[in-house]
């Protein structure tokens, strides 16, 4: 029996299906639709020009040297799951610099197309003795004939006035060749 409060299981999925492919529409513009399904082949940027805030612009936060310490295998048989300790390091930029103190290490997942997902948790300590923590996501890749790629989204976590700042930080960094040790130019997506 089908009151006006309700509705059948058919209306309902009908509802639902209309709204699944109403969502993407309304998350991206009605210009992302305009050629058609949001694919890679017909999506259309939108006409509307970009507006302030609208461009990610950048602004160098600091170069991140990470000293690699004792990695341990702890994945079980068949996958590729290492932890290695970040035996320290140090960091500079134009509004901070210190080392990196213990704990800190990087908790790296292999995957099966070479790949590895980056997971870095350490302790910054800046050279007027303040604490600030920072964890990273990353993904690191080989290129074909070429170094590492590897990029890292830091976000950092402090309870110092001075450094403040930092909690509302969103970050990238970009790894850079340097020998015997794991150097990344991190800079402040503004």
């Amino acid at each position: 029996m089908n009151t006006d409060d309700t509705i059948s299981r058919r209306t309902f999925s009908t509802l639902l299906g209309a709204g699944a492919a109403l969502a993407p529409a309304l998350l991206l513009g009605d210009a992302a639709f305009a050629a058609g399904t949001p694919d890679a082949g017909n999506f259309v940027p939108s006409a509307t020009p970009a507006r302030e805030g609208d461009v990610l612009q950048s602004d160098f936060l600091m170069e991140l040297v990470l000293e690699k310490g004792a990695a341990s295998n702890v994945g079980p048989p068949g996958a590729t799951r290492v932890a290695v300790a970040i035996a320290g390091g140090t960091f500079q930029g134009p509004k901070l610099r210190g080392t990196i103190v213990g704990p800190s290490g990087d908790w790296i997942v292999g995957r099966p197309d070479g790949s590895s997902v980056l997971d870095i948790r350490a302790v910054l300590q800046t050279d007027d003795e303040q604490k600030v923590s920072m964890t990273c996501r990353g993904i690191a890749y080989p290129t074909p004939g070429g170094p590492l790629h590897a990029r890292i989204l830091p976000l950092f976590e402090t309870g110092s006035a001075r450094y403040a700042w930092l909690n509302n930080v969103v970050a990238v960094g970009v790894l850079r060749p340097v020998p015997g040790k794991i150097s990344y130019r991190v800079y402040e997506i503004l």
